[in-house]
């Protein structure tokens, strides 16, 4: 058996983000947000798995949504070891408000027309015990992206999707796409990602894996064909690029990677 495993955000789908700086109280645009959590190895990436519609109901601090909501939050990405019960701790005096978050959320809903709202996130410094950084996600597809979907979607190959964002906005994903929601893995941090690569191989798949950051590494890594894209035309570091087997530049690439492999 031969599988695909795609993360989401940059790969299948152009980000588009809206971060609320709250340190410094201005607006970034469509930056990336791994090369931000990067800079610092204290900061990690925590997805609030509730849809935008249903944030809207709350106010007050987001450390009290945390702190009684635990259920309802995935830490996606971090350089370190890090609980959930930890966030929630270093956050005690934080007084970043859902207020902050709505702006984010509200510029990119009137600004940019987006075909998914991937939903929000929190960029919070663990040694300072403060979120820097509130966003709301969301995207179209890139322009192969479906014509990708329906060439595996006929071929023997069996696709998944691993990503960071939250439940809801891949299930919608994978409805417009035809991927069994039962192959839609969410909020998945690197380990995560490599644990179902090497899951899929050890029931003797051999494993393709797109992806288009660090978070992707080691999945990238442990792949039989590891793909990494770079459309969102993101800036990666070398170490990523060097773990990959292919380096593309559309995801529409992928279909000649296999159609080589499989000699035709």
């Amino acid at each position: 058996m031969k599988s695909i495993v795609f993360d989401n955000a940059g790969t299948i789908l152009k980000r588009i983000t809206v971060l609320n700086d709250v340190v410094h109280n201005k607006l970034i645009y469509e930056t990336n947000t791994i090369g931000i959590a990067n800079q610092k190895k204290s900061r990690i990436i925590v997805v609030l798995q509730e849809s935008v519609n249903e944030l809207s109901r709350h106010t007050g601090t987001l450390y009290n949504y945390l702190k009684d909501n635990m259920e309802y939050f995935e830490i996606s990405y971090s350089q370190i070891n890090i609980l959930k019960s930890d966030v929630v701790d270093v956050l005690a005096n934080d007084s970043t408000s859902f207020h902050d978050l709505f702006l984010a959320t509200n510029t990119l809903i009137e600004n940019y027309d987006v075909e998914i709202i991937s939903g929000c996130a929190l960029i919070v410094d663990m040694d300072n015990g403060m979120i820097e950084y509130v966003y709301t996600a969301g995207g179209v597809f890139f322009e192969d992206t479906r014509r990708v979907m329906n060439f595996i979607n006929n071929s023997p190959l069996s696709i998944y999707i691993a990503s960071g964002d939250n439940k809801e906005s891949l299930s919608k994903i994978a409805s417009i796409l035809k991927i069994p929601k039962s192959n839609v893995y969410s909020t998945l941090n690197r380990e995560g990602k490599y644990n179902l690569v090497n899951t899929l191989q050890r029931r003797g798949d051999y494993v393709y894996m797109v992806g288009n950051h660090t978070n992707d590494q080691l999945a990238i890594e442990a792949a039989n064909t590891g793909i990494l894209t770079l459309e969102q035309g993101e800036n990666v570091p070398d170490i990523l690029k060097d773990s990959a087997d292919h380096i593309i530049y559309s995801i529409g690439d992928v279909i000649s990677i296999i159609k080589k492999n499989r000699g035709d």
